[in-house]
C-alpha cells in the first residue's frame, strides 16, 4: 500500500476509537527518543530530522531500504540517521551483528556495514575475516572481540530493545514521529521526510524534540 494511504487509513482508524475519559493521552514515539548511547549516527549528528532504522544484515528488503536512506542523506543535510542492527533472521544475522560491533571497536562499524549490506555472501567466519582485512582492521583483535562478552551484551541489548518496541520483523523505520513497517520506495521516504520537516515548521511542543 502507498505509504500516504497507509497513514491516512491509520489516522481514520485511530479517530474512530472510543477512548475513556480517564485515559491518559498516548504520545507518539519520536525517532530521536529511540537513540541510545553507543548508537552509530550517520548523516548530520545534529540534523533536525531523525531516522532510526531497525534492520538485519541478512534481510534483502533491509538492504534496499539502506540504499534509499543513503540517497536521502546525500540530498538532505538535516537528516540524522541511526541504523540499529536487529539480528532476528538466524545465526548468520547474529554473526553479522557481532561483526558490526567488533568492527566499531576499531572505528570501522560503518565500513563493515557497507560490506555486509552489499555483498552477496552471508556472513561466515571466513567471509568476515576477509571483510576485516579489506577494511583494514587488526584481524586478530577483531576475531577476539567478535566472541567477547562485551560484544554479546551489545547485540543482546539491541534484541531486547526491538522486543520492547514490538518489532518482530524487519525492516521497521521510524521517521520523525512515524513508524513505518516494511520496505517503502524512495519517493514515499521523501514524502515522510517532507512531512517531518513540515511538523518542525507548524508545531513543536515546548521542551520536546521535534523528531
Amino acid at each position: 500500500m502507498h505509504i500516504r494511504l497507509f497513514l491516512a487509513f491509520a489516522a481514520i482508524a485511530a479517530a474512530s476509537l472510543v477512548v475513556p475519559a480517564t485515559a491518559a493521552p498516548v504520545a507518539s514515539i519520536s525517532a530521536s527518543s529511540l537513540i541510545r548511547p553507543g548508537d552509530q549516527i550517520l548523516g548530520n549528528p545534529n540534523g533536525q530530522i531523525t531516522i532510526v532504522d531497525f534492520y538485519d544484515t541478512s534481510c534483502m528488503p533491509c538492504r534496499a531500504m539502506n540504499r534509499r536512506i543513503e540517497r536521502l542523506i546525500a540530498h538532505d543535510p538535516e537528516i540524522r540517521y541511526v541504523p540499529v542492527d536487529l539480528p532476528i533472521l538466524g545465526a548468520q544475522s547474529v554473526l553479522g551483528a557481532r561483526a558490526l560491533v567488533a568492527a566499531g571497536m576499531q572505528g570501522k562499524s560503518s565500513a563493515m556495514q557497507g560490506l555486509l549490506m552489499r555483498q552477496t555472501r552471508l556472513p561466515t567466519m571466513a567471509v568476515l575475516r576477509a571483510d576485516a582485512t579489506t577494511i583494514g582492521l587488526n584481524v586478530a583483535r577483531f576475531e577476539r572481540d567478535l566472541v567477547s562478552p562485551a560484544v554479546a551484551r551489545v547485540v543482546d541489548g539491541n534484541l531486547r530493545r526491538g522486543a520492547a518496541l514490538g518489532i518482530h520483523y524487519v525492516p521497521v523505520v521510524y521517521v520523525g514521529r512515524n513508524r513505518i513497517p516494511g520496505s517503502v520506495n524512495y519517493h514515499d521516504l521523501q514524502w515522510l521526510v517532507r512531512h517531518a520537516h513540515q511538523r518542525l515548521v507548524t508545531w513543536v511542543a515546548p521542551g520536546h524534540s521535534p523528531s
